[in-house]
C-alpha cells in the first residue's frame, strides 16, 4: 500500500482524489495526457511512472509548449531527473551499459534491467541492444547515440519491453552513425516490436530476435518523440505496436531502405518525416490499423518501385499528409494501396512523381481518396489502365480488377483536385519548404476523437511557413 500511497501523494505533485481512489485498483492509469481526462482538464499522464497527475505532469504528451518536465521522485524506485547540461561541447563518450555476446547476428546486448542515457555523454552503441520483456531503455532529451557501423548496432525493443525517448523540440534525441562522414545503412536502425495483432510467431525479414504480435490491440511499448533517426538501414521499423503506444515527432534521414515501417498493430503516429529513403517513405504492412496525421517525405531513391506511401494490406486513416518525389519521371508512385488493403487519405499531397496513385490486386472496402491534390507528376492523376493484355511492366495494364483510379478520384462528392498545390519549394533537400503560401482550403475536417487535430482544415501536412510543428533543432535536412 506504500507505494500506491506514494503514487497518489507525491511530496510535490498533488494527484486529484478521484485518482487516488482508482490507483488502488489500477496502478497503471495511463500512457497519455488523454487516458487523465476522466479526473479533470487539468490532470496529464507521468508516463515515466504511468500515472495522472494535477498539472503539467512529469512527461506530459501535450505540453503547449513541447517542453518536457523532470518526473518527481516518488520513493517508488524510479530516480528523479535533474537534467545535466546537454549543450557541453566536446561530451566525453560512453558505451551503451551491459554485456555483449557473440551470436548468429553478430554482437548482441540483451538489455533484462532498465537503463536511463542522459545527455551529459554521447553513448556509443555497439553491436544490437535488444530491449527484452519486463525492461525499460530510458533515454533522455537531448541525447545522442552513436551506432558503431563495424558491428552493424542496433536497437531492438521486443514485446513486454519499453522504449521511453522523449526529446522536446530543441532538445531531439539523435540517433546516428558514429562514422565520419556518415552514409546510408550505416547501423541497423530502430526496430520496436508489441503484442498488438496479428497474433504472434511473425518476423521481421526472418529474424528470430525480431518476433512481434499478440492479441493486445491496446499493447503500449514506451514512447518516441521528438527523435531523429539517421543513416540507418531502416529507419524505424514496428511490429505489432499496439495503440497506448506514443509516436509523434520523428523524422528518419537518409535510410538504406525505408523510412517508416508498421507491420501489424494498432499504433497511431504523428508528426513524421522522411528525406531521401533508398525505398519507401511510408510502408504499411500485415494488416495495420491505425491512424496518421502530419506526413512529409520527399525525394527517395532512384529505380523502379520505390514510392511515396505504400498500403500493402493495412487499413490506415490519414489525415495532412505531403508526399513529394523527386520531380523527375522516375518509375515511382505517390501512393500504391494493394493486397486488400484498405484506405482513408484525407486532405493529401502527391506530387513530383510518376505518376500520383496507383492500385494493385484485390481491394478491400472502403477506399477513400478524399479533399486531396495529386499534381505535377510526369502523369496526372494516375495511368489510364484500359489495356487487360498489355505487357507486365506497361502503365496501361489492368493489374487491380478493373478498380478505376481516375474515375475515383474524379467523383466531385470527394473533392480532390489535379491543379498544382504551389507549394514553396518541396524539394530542397538542405531547406525544403513544403507549404504554401497561404494555407490551402477545399481541405475536410479531422475527426474531433482525440487523437486527431481538427483545427487542421487545411490541405498538405504542413500549414504555412509558421506551422510551429516543422520548426525547431529536431529537424535536420542534408
Amino acid at each position: 500500500m506504500k507505494r500506491l500511497l506514494f503514487y497518489c501523494l507525491p511530496p510535490s505533485v498533488l494527484v486529484v482524489a478521484a485518482a487516488c481512489g482508482e490507483l488502488f485498483e489500477d496502478p497503471q492509469q495511463c500512457a497519455f495526457d488523454r487516458d487523465c481526462t476522466r479526473f479533470g482538464p487539468s490532470v496529464t499522464c507521468d508516463i515515466s511512472r504511468r500515472v495522472c497527475v494535477e498539472g503539467a505532469a512529469a512527461t506530459s504528451d501535450g505540453g503547449a509548449d513541447g517542453t518536457v518536465q523532470p518526473p518527481v521522485d516518488a520513493g517508488d524506485g524510479f530516480d528523479a531527473y535533474t537534467p545535466p547540461s546537454c549543450d557541453i561541447s566536446p561530451k566525453p563518450v560512453a558505451d551503451v551499459p551491459g554485456a555483449i555476446t557473440d551470436t548468429a547476428q553478430g554482437p548482441q546486448n540483451d538489455m533484462t534491467t532498465s537503463v536511463t542515457l542522459d545527455c551529459a555523454k554521447d553513448w556509443r552503441l555497439v553491436g544490437r541492444l535488444v530491449v527484452k520483456a519486463g525492461a525499460t531503455l530510458t533515454i533522455q532529451p537531448g541525447t545522442r547515440i552513436l551506432a558503431d557501423k563495424q558491428s552493424n548496432a542496433g536497437i531492438v525493443v521486443q514485446p513486454g519491453g519499453r522504449i521511453i525517448a522523449r526529446g522536446t523540440a530543441d532538445k531531439p534525441i539523435v540517433m546516428t552513425s558514429a562514422v565520419t562522414p556518415a552514409t546510408a545503412g550505416d547501423w541497423r536502425g530502430l526496430f520496436v516490436l508489441g503484442a498488438a495483432p496479428p497474433q504472434g510467431g511473425v518476423l521481421v525479414g526472418g529474424d528470430a530476435v525480431l518476433d512481434y504480435g499478440g492479441i493486445t490491440p491496446d499493447d503500449e511499448s514506451g514512447a518516441l518523440e521528438f527523435v531523429r533517426i539517421e543513416y540507418s538501414a531502416s529507419g524505424l521499423t514496428m511490429g505489432g505496436v499496439g495503440s497506448k503506444t506514443l509516436v509523434d515527432h520523428v523524422e528518419v534521414l537518409r535510410p538504406n531502405d525505408n523510412c517508416f515501417v508498421i507491420n501489424g498493430g494498432r499504433v497511431n503516429v504523428k508528426h513524421l518525416v522522411c528525406q531521401a529513403p533508398v525505398d519507401e517513405m511510408f510502408e504499411l504492412n500485415a494488416g495495420y490499423q491505425g491512424k496518421m496525421q502530419f506526413l512529409f517525405g520527399f525525394k527517395t531513391g532512384p529505380g523502379a518501385g520505390h514510392h511515396g506511401f505504400l498500403a500493402d494490406n493495412a487499413f490506415p486513416t490519414v489525415y495532412n499528409a505531403t508526399v513529394c518525389g523527386d520531380n523527375v519521371p522516375r518509375p515511382g508512385y505517390g501512393l500504391v494501396f494493394r493486397n486488400n488493403a484498405r484506405l482513408d487519405m484525407n486532405n493529401a499531397i502527391f506530387m513530383g512523381w510518376a505518376t500520383g496513385i496507383d492500385a494493385v490486386g484485390t481491394l478491400g472496402t472502403p477506399i477513400e481518396i478524399r479533399n486531396s491534390i495529386i499534381a505535377d507528376n510526369a502523369t496526372n492523376p494516375a495511368y489510364a489502365e484500359n489495356d487487360p493484355d498489355a505487357g507486365p511492366n506497361s502503365p496501361n495494364l489492368d493489374d487491380d480488377n478493373g478498380f478505376d483510379e481516375i474515375a475515383h478520384l474524379a467523383d466531385g462528392n470527394r473533392a480532390n483536385r489535379t491543379s498544382s498545390a504551389g507549394l514553396v519549394n518541396c524539394y530542397d533537400v538542405a531547406a525544403p519548404q513544403p507549404y504554401p503560401a497561404a494555407a490551402l482550403g477545399g481541405a475536410r475536417t479531422p475527426p474531433n476523437d482525440g487523437f486527431f487535430d481538427p483545427a487542421a482544415t487545411y490541405v498538405g501536412a504542413v500549414r504555412d511557413a509558421n506551422d510551429a510543428w516543422f520548426r525547431g533543432r529536431w529537424l535536420r535536412f542534408e
